[in-house]
């Protein structure tokens, strides 16, 4: 939250609508109109504190040991601290939310099956299809793809060592060179992964499921479906 020299902690309530307040010579503002410190102590009920005074209010009246939030409420509540220090000479405990992902069997069988985490999953659907598509290349065909990369690499090495005695330009642009060469052989191992995946249907709609469940909408699963679902699905374990 960005605070200023002028910024004020306060809102003002007014016909249904919480206005700034901001401060200047002595006085608080909002746009044209200047509002007197006596004025606004007199009508203190229309006052409302923003949000960094807001958690000490609370806390004030009805004192909390800890607070709970997720990682962006925790570094936001963080900076009511220097308020909490001045005006109650304490503070709640900040205590991580609990945070956790929930998989069916059919889920956990995916993973093991294509040998993939959690973090795995959590990138977008299309990652997600490639990476299980890498799992789906013959055993041969891998180790075909693994064997003409170190060939490539073992050979453009030695003859960029060479080329560098002879003319060090000519080392650079083969390295270049032997770049492009790794680039093309990776792109063919990705087509063929591909075609991997084309030929097994079951295994992408499965893998929209596994992303749907696990990272839906790019989001964590906890902060896009509900837990009641999963009770009712699942029942008491």
């Amino acid at each position: 939250m960005l605070f200023e020299a002028q910024s004020s902690l306060f809102l003002r309530l007014e016909k249904g609508r919480r206005i700034a307040l901001r401060r200047h010579d002595g006085g608080y503002f909002h746009d044209a109109r200047r509002y007197e410190p006596a004025e606004l102590a007199g009508d203190s009920a229309a006052l409302s504190p923003n949000a960094l005074l807001r958690p000490v209010m609370q806390d004030y009246l009805l004192p909390t040991a800890a607070y709970i939030g997720g990682p962006a409420e925790i570094a936001y509540f963080a900076q009511s601290e220097v308020l909490y220090s001045r005006l109650l000479n304490r503070m709640p405990v900040a205590v991580p939310r609990s945070g956790f992902t929930l998989l069916d069997g059919h889920a956990y069988k995916m993973l093991e099956r294509f040998d993939l985490t959690l973090l795995d999953c959590l990138q977008p659907e299309n990652l997600l299809r490639e990476r299980i598509a890498a799992k789906l290349l013959p055993t041969d065909l891998q180790r075909v793809f693994d064997e003409a990369g170190a060939v490539v690499l073992e050979s453009t090495g030695r003859l960029c060592a060479t080329l560098d005695a002879f003319d060090p330009t000519l080392g650079a642009a083969m390295r270049k060179s032997a770049v492009k060469m790794q680039f093309q052989l990776d792109k063919n191992r990705g087509k063929a992964a591909r075609e991997a995946l084309r030929r097994e249907k079951r295994v992408t709609e499965n893998a929209a499921r596994l992303s749907g469940l696990l990272y839906p909408e790019r989001h964590l699963q906890e902060r896009l479906y509900s837990f009641l679902p999963f009770l009712a699905w699942q029942g008491l374990i």
